[in-house]
């Protein structure tokens, strides 16, 4: 029995044999169409072709209307017999119940697995008498919901707009430093404390990268979470010479990327929208541009260069790898042995051998492609680069009192500020997270003044303790916090951490987390301070077998 013809298939899914059939016809049809036979032989030759084509005479008449309704070959294709694709011969009250069923209980954000679906209409089928339909059939009502519309359903809107939404613009710079990308990721590593190598956990990393030339520009390691501090440094460390820094680390002094760069592209944190940045990027002439939201691919090229620097962190001991199936039987925590120091060493290693390799984007090694497009050309450096990186801090704006400048219930004091003193204008107090020890405050003269503590036998703390201190406090219901009450509380509260650090890993973190400033290296007058600010050992220079140990710094001490 002949079948009936087909308009819709798509040609590549049409087989030979098919095909060639309606080509054999489409001439005869065609003749038919542009050339009728007369009234009187119509019928003789109807018949005629239709013996040509070896089909009935009624289904000539089919392909006649066919192919005028679409004059072309594929007109003329056999279409399989039965219903058509789509149709629902099932009870409408079963239909009814799957479509209830799907939008129901399986389009939803739990994302319950199919068999339940399935559950779900059979139960209430039978509950109703009614013919239980097939999961085939309950699957091709699935097909009929879009793809986008089960994602949206299923995993929310912003899953599906990254997924389905069209691809539009792109990032594109003309020249070195035009636009640098930041971001952060937590290293997919394990780290362990430079005296006991206990495990403590995985530190933060913020990149900074070139767009144009897919040089990084800097990077920063921390175990705190991203804020607006370890955006600070990462930007004090891309703007910076990083010749003695690598050398201080026993690395070839062989990164060139310093200075001012024009615009600065983000992701919609909240660390990038902080006044502290902002102002700071304002202040040195620098742009600052947002992805827009639902545009992942606008961050592609430093998204790409965490990509790279996690796989090569894969190959070392105590990785986490990216997920748990990856990781499988793989001890992270029982492997590890790297220190923080050690890692940065690593990661700076890993910097340099990629900016010396060829990249395909670019056809040439970064390194190459920096060379080319910086020949000649001087960038802007800031005046002085710890003032640089101090404008970057989080601040909060005070007015300076008799018993000095008052900040997260503590009192700091320094002669410099008595013309302050009575002087309804407030000033600006900035502060490092990591060593609240001290603030910085512009003085008469426009410089930065280190103020210290009002009492100066007060330990070193960091922001994190400060607010973990508080929290006891309101647990115990203790109202009435003051500043001695806070550091009794801190100092109580490292004690107990200390006791329990051999015992629990989140101990372990907190005190690395907590520890307070350390001693500071001296550095040569015109030399470039380092911009990492914790502090540790490098890894092994020449064929010496044990790591060089270095004294412990933080930024905030280049002066001394």
């Amino acid at each position: 029995m002949p079948r009936h013809p087909h308009t819709t298939q798509a040609l590549t899914t049409v087989s030979e044999e098919d095909w060639a059939l309606a080509r054999e016809r489409e001439p005869i049809v065609r003749d038919l169409m542009h050339n009728p036979p007369p009234y009187g032989a119509r019928a003789e030759a109807m018949a005629a072709a239709a013996g040509e084509l070896n089909v009935t005479p009624n289904y000539l008449y089919r392909l006649l209307k066919a192919y005028e309704a679409d004059p072309r070959t594929r007109s003329l294709l056999l279409k399989t017999p039965g219903p058509a694709g789509g149709a629902q011969r099932l009870d409408h009250r079963v239909e009814a119940i799957i479509e209830e069923e799907i939008k129901g209980n399986y389009l939803t954000l739990l994302r319950p697995k199919k068999s339940l679906l399935m559950k779900g209409i059979q139960a209430r089928c039978a509950a109703e008498d009614l013919t239980k339909p097939a999961r085939q059939t309950v699957d091709a009502r699935l097909a009929a919901i879009s793809k986008r519309e089960q994602t949206k359903r299923r995993h929310g809107r912003k899953k599906a707009r990254d997924e389905f939404n069209p691809i539009r613009g792109s990032l594109v710079a003309e020249r070195a430093l035009e636009v640098v990308q930041i971001d952060h990721t937590p290293a997919d590593l394990q780290a362990v404390e430079p005296d006991s190598l206990e495990v403590i956990g995985r530190p933060f990393i913020t990149l900074a990268v070139d767009i144009r030339t897919r040089m990084y520009c800097g990077f920063y390691l921390t175990f705190d979470p991203p804020s607006a501090t370890s955006v600070a440094a990462c930007v004090a460390h891309a703007v910076m010479d990083k010749s003695e820094w690598l050398a201080a680390r026993g690395l070839p002094a062989r990164w060139p990327v310093m200075g001012l760069c024009e615009a600065v592209h983000t992701d919609n944190g909240k660390e990038f929208h902080s006044k502290a940045f902002t102002r700071a990027c304002e202040d040195y002439g620098i742009e600052l541009r947002y992805r827009p939201p639902g545009t992942p691919h606008m961050g592609g090229h430093v998204e790409r260069r965490i990509g790279h620097l996690s796989q090569e962190l894969h190959l070392l001991p105590g990785t986490t790898f990216s997920n748990i199936k990856e990781r499988g039987v793989y001890d992270a925590a029982g492997n590890a042995c790297l220190t923080i120091a050690e890692i940065e060493w690593l990661v700076a290693s890993i910097i340099l051998e990629h900016h010396a390799s060829f990249h395909e984007g670019i056809g040439t090694s970064p390194n190459a492609k920096w060379a080319a497009d910086t020949e000649g050309k001087v960038f802007r450096m800031p005046a002085d680069l710890r003032t640089f990186h101090r404008d970057f801090l989080p601040f909060e704006e005070r007015t300076v009192q008799r018993d000095g400048v008052h900040l997260f219930n503590i009192s700091y004091w320094h002669d410099a500020l008595t013309p302050f003193l009575h002087d309804k204008r407030k000033v600006t107090a900035h502060y490092n997270p990591a060593d609240l020890s001290k603030v910085f405050i512009r003085g008469v003269s426009g410089e930065y003044l280190e103020v210290p503590y009002r009492n100066l036998r007060r330990p070193a703390i960091s922001l994190w303790e400060h607010k973990a201190a508080r929290r006891v406090l309101r647990r115990q219901g203790r109202a009435g916090v003051d500043e001695a009450m806070i550091f009794d509380m801190v100092l109580a509260r490292r004690k107990l951490v200390e006791e329990a650090s051999n015992r629990s890993r989140r101990a372990r973190m907190e005190r690395a987390r907590g520890a307070g400033p350390r001693s500071v290296p001296a550095l040569p007058a015109a030399s470039t301070p380092p911009a990492i600010d914790a502090a540790y050992r490098v890894m092994p220079d020449g064929a010496d077998d044990a790591p060089l140990e270095l004294p412990y710094y933080d930024t905030e001490s280049w002066d001394d």
